[in-house]
Formats: C-alpha cells, structure tokens, sequence
C-alpha cells in the first residue's frame, strides 16, 4: 500500500509540473514581440472585373478606301500632259483649198501681211496652215498671230485658251516665251538634269 500511494504522488506531481509548464509556454508566447515574428503576408486579390451586360458583336471595319490615282509622271524625260487644244470653227473650205496649194514659207508670208490689215483673214490662214502644216517650226509664230488677232478683235478670253494650249503644247522657245508675255500664260516648264549634270527646265 505505502508504495502504491508514492507511485499515485508521483503520478500527481508529474502532472502538476507538466500542466506548470504548459501555462508558462503559452504565455511567453503571448508576449513575444510581434516585430520579431515573421509574418506571411496574405496572398494579393487581384479585383475581379465586373460583369459586363450583354453586347452586340463588333461590327466588321469597313475596308480600306481605293488609292488616289497617281498625279502625272514628271520623271526624267516626261512631260505633264499639255492642256487640249480649244475647240475651234474649222476654217472657210476656200481658205483651206487655197492653203493646200501652197508651200509652208508662201503661205506664212500671206499671214504675216493679212496679220498687218485683215485680222480675222489672218485668223483663218492660220488655222488652215496649222491644218496642213502642223507642229512645224513655223507653228508657234501662226499660233502668235492668232493670239494677237483674237486680243485685237476684244476675244481675250479665247486668246487666253490659245496661249494656254499654245505655251503647253510647242516646244520651250522665243514665240513660246513671246506669247508667255503678253498673254500672262504660263508654261508647265518641268525639270530634269542634262547629260552635262546640269538642271535645266523644259
């Protein structure tokens, strides 16, 4: 018997000192210093987006407009295209009969002197020439005529359209610029570099 009550003493103290030793675990972990004790941060929430009514599916994006048409070539060697030619009463069949029978330098002489006395005969020999003899060198100068005669008779306005077909049409020369100034016309004078590497209009 004394023995079976130290075995139960014993059995009570253990238990005692145990039961010590848990309160004071607990409460020395009660006061530890929260700067010392690491911590896990809690995991970032990204917001969750928010719902969204019901939409329409997106219409298709119209295509592409078709490109401008590209402005007239002024490359080496190309010209703009010169303005039409006006749109002109052919001349009287006489005149053209009569023109058809001569040489070019003849038929420039009777321009020149009608140019001096008869307008509109100078005119009309003009185009008639320019019918039989067209773009020839004497060209520009029957074209001239015809301006000055137009200008004298109070048609400026189809002066003007012949200066503007006129400067466009025959090649950079005097009756070109001689028309230039007293018309106001002005040629579309392009510009490109010459075998001699030099820029020159033409």
């Amino acid at each position: 018997m004394p023995k079976l009550r130290f075995i139960a003493l014993a059995a009570i103290v253990l238990l005692a000192i145990a039961a010590a030793f848990v309160v004071w675990r607990g409460g020395s972990d009660a006061t530890r210093d929260p700067a010392t004790t690491p911590s896990v941060a809690p995991a970032a929430m990204s917001p969750s987006p928010p719902p969204q009514a019901d939409q329409p599916p997106a219409s298709k994006p119209p295509p592409p407009p078709p490109p401008s048409p590209a402005p007239p070539s002024t490359a080496r060697g190309e010209a703009v295209a010169a303005p039409a030619a006006p749109r002109v009463a052919a001349p009287p069949a006489d005149i053209v009969a009569s023109v058809a029978k001569l040489d070019e330098s003849v038929v420039m002489a009777r321009v020149r002197e009608a140019a001096q006395s008869d307008p509109e005969l100078a005119i009309q020999l003009a185009r008639a020439a320019n019918l039989r003899f067209p773009d020839t060198a004497l060209a520009p100068e029957r074209h001239s005529i015809i301006i000055h005669a137009l200008a004298g008779q109070g048609k400026g306005g189809k002066a003007r359209g012949e200066a503007e077909y006129a400067v466009n049409h025959y090649p950079d020369g005097p009756w070109v610029r001689e028309i230039e100034g007293f018309t106001g016309a002005h040629r579309h004078r392009n510009l490109r570099v010459n075998d001699a590497g030099v820029l020159e209009a033409y």
